[in-house]
């Protein structure tokens, strides 16, 4: 952060500008840039407006947080955040309190017992505002017992949200299981305080659960359909079942394993042409479970998975690498952007608090920035939003889940609680919940961070609305901390947010390409024939045998049998 006295610096810049600007007669508005007529104050007021996405100097002190002028809290500290008029110097409590260049500013207060005021001064304004400290009642969680786990017969759930957490036991946090659909259908066989216990081991609250009292009914798959989607590059299984069982997915190897539980796999399964899937197996393992074996051509080209139910099907999609049209440019690549907030939903607010530039604005901007630089790069962008509208997080889902991007990024800005040094949490941030099938989290914040100079952080593994599917890749992308006087003046300047638009799309572009297939490179795909070898195939390609071998896992390059498909890497 600037110290005060910087502002002279600027000043004496403005005065030369004004000089200039009124020697030449600019008057009205020309070319998009408002023209006043220029008292010294109005200058100031905007040249502090210059490339500030719609900032104005306040002329008065702003406190964000806390948000009301007599504040309570049983902490023994809190950060203040606010902002003031940058011509002048900020006092509190006759000490004088560091702002950045524009009159942000943050401090760390302890607090005593009782009332502790602060008083704030700058230029001719002062503000008063009143933190009340409360003893801790100490008293504890709520819990009278700990809860005891029974067992449970003859009841049946069926979940009633879009997606749904299950834990390793109630209560807990920690990313442990895959998200399950809306309408999944299950035995409960117990349950622990407020949650319910399913088949597989796994526990899920009660209120996602709508209950049927009778036991559930004997459920067999009895049919089940390929199809190959070239626009979204996914090959969709649809299950006609009479219940949408309880399933898990295993990624192992050059397999991926649906198995679905209180349930019998039945019927043939047909595998259309496709370049992603090369078989599927069917087997029961005897204890109640079905389980259809995916046989892929090459394990890296899974980029995503998901199962959804609707009208009585349960459809489970394996979705293939993105398909570009030719290297050096993202043509034929989606990629999903979601500004965060929006509407009523302001998110974070930063020094400005409500009268300045809200998060919902900021994450905008930023999108908006993203979305043209991708769109020069070649790829299609889905926004969620690009006007200042509200959606659900589920709406947002729902959205990823249906368009089956190559990669969905959501631009958010980050905060700390009040009881934290504001101060001290600054900078860019990457989350994800699954790493299981493509490392897009970690490519995408190691060339953020590179190409801005970032220190680059570990990436966050978190529970988040916008990251736990698995439809495709999916991260959420912190730009940096509202609640940090710096960070916020630098995310209101529009060099640094196109700066920073422009990074994040060119680590889309590496992301994408890491895991791209080329149509002008395209594999073919080729069927053994009597009398041929691996060495007489990858001869007649221009391949080599190992090549083919990666390329359809295959272990002894000896043995291939009459009828197997292959796909050829062709160079």
């Amino acid at each position: 952060m600037r110290k005060y006295r910087n502002y002279h610096k600027s000043f004496g810049r403005c005065i030369a500008l004004f000089a200039t600007a009124f020697a030449i007669g600019f008057w009205g508005q020309e070319d998009g840039f408002l023209m006043v007529p220029l008292t010294q104050d109005a200058f100031v007021k905007a040249y502090a407006e210059e490339d500030m996405l719609g900032y104005q100097n306040p002329e008065r002190i702003v406190i964000a947080t806390p948000n009301k002028e007599n504040y309570s809290t049983t902490a023994s500290k809190i950060s203040i955040l606010g902002a003031c008029d940058y011509r002048y110097p900020l006092v509190m409590n006759g000490e004088t309190i560091e702002t950045t260049e524009y009159g942000f500013f943050t401090t760390y207060v302890t607090l005593s017992l009782g009332e502790n005021v602060f008083t704030f001064q700058n230029g001719e304004h002062e503000c008063r505002l009143t933190v009340t400290r409360k003893e801790s009642s100490g008293s504890s969680s709520g819990q009278t017992s700990a809860s005891k786990y029974k067992e449970v017969s003859n009841k049946m759930g069926e979940l009633i949200y879009p997606y749904t957490m299950p834990y390793s036991a109630p209560g807990t946090v920690k990313i442990d299981y895959l998200p399950l659909t809306q309408n999944t259908t299950f035995r409960i066989v117990g349950e622990w305080g407020s949650y319910y216990k399913l088949p597989d081991g796994t526990y899920v609250s009660k209120s996602a659960v709508k209950v049927y009292p009778y036991a559930m009914p004997k459920n067999r798959i009895n049919s089940v359909k390929l199809s190959y989607d070239k626009e979204t590059h996914t090959v969709e299984s649809l299950f006609s079942m009479k219940m949408d069982a309880l399933y898990d997915v295993q990624i192992d190897a050059d397999t991926v394993k649906f198995v679905l539980y209180d349930t019998t796999a039945g019927g043939k399964v047909s595998v259309p042409d496709n370049p992603l899937v090369k078989s599927v197996s069917v087997s029961n393992d005897g204890k109640g479970k079905a389980i259809y074996t995916y046989t892929l051509y090459d394990a890296d080209k899974l980029c995503g998975f998901d199962v959804m139910t609707k009208n009585g099907k349960m459809t489970f999609t394996l979705k293939y690498a993105p398909v570009l049209k030719k290297k050096g440019t993202l043509d034929g690549a989606v990629v999903l952007l979601d500004a965060g907030h929006g509407g009523t939903d302001n998110g974070t607010v930063g020094a400005m608090g409500n009268a300045g530039p809200t998060e919902k604005i900021i994450n905008l901007d930023l999108t908006l920035r993203t979305r043209k630089a991708l769109e020069a790069m070649g790829a299609k962008v889905i926004m969620v939003r690009n006007t200042d509208t509200y959606f659900t997080l589920n709406e947002r889902v729902a959205l990823i889940r249906e368009s089956r991007p190559d990669l969905s990024v959501s631009i958010h800005g980050n905060a700390m609680g009040i009881t934290s040094d504001y101060a001290k949490s600054s900078g860019f941030l990457t989350y994800y919940s699954y790493n299981n099938v493509q490392d897009a989290a970690g490519i995408i914040n190691a060339s953020v961070s590179e190409q801005m100079g970032y220190a680059e952080r570990t990436i966050r593994k978190a529970n988040l609305s916008l990251t736990r599917l698995t439809a495709c890749p999916a991260v959420l992308l912190e730009s940096a901390f509202l609640t940090n006087p710096a960070d916020y003046e630098y995310l209101l300047k529009s060099s640094n947010r196109e700066k920073l638009a422009n990074a994040i799309a060119e680590a889309v572009k590496a992301y994408i390409e890491s895991v791209a297939v080329y149509e002008e490179t395209a594999p073919v795909k080729y069927t053994v024939k009597r009398g041929d070898t691996l060495s007489s195939i990858a001869k007649k390609y221009g391949v080599t045998v190992d090549e083919i071998a990666k390329a359809n896992g295959i272990k002894n390059v000896n043995v291939i049998r009459t009828g197997s498909v292959f796909i050829i890497p062709v160079k």
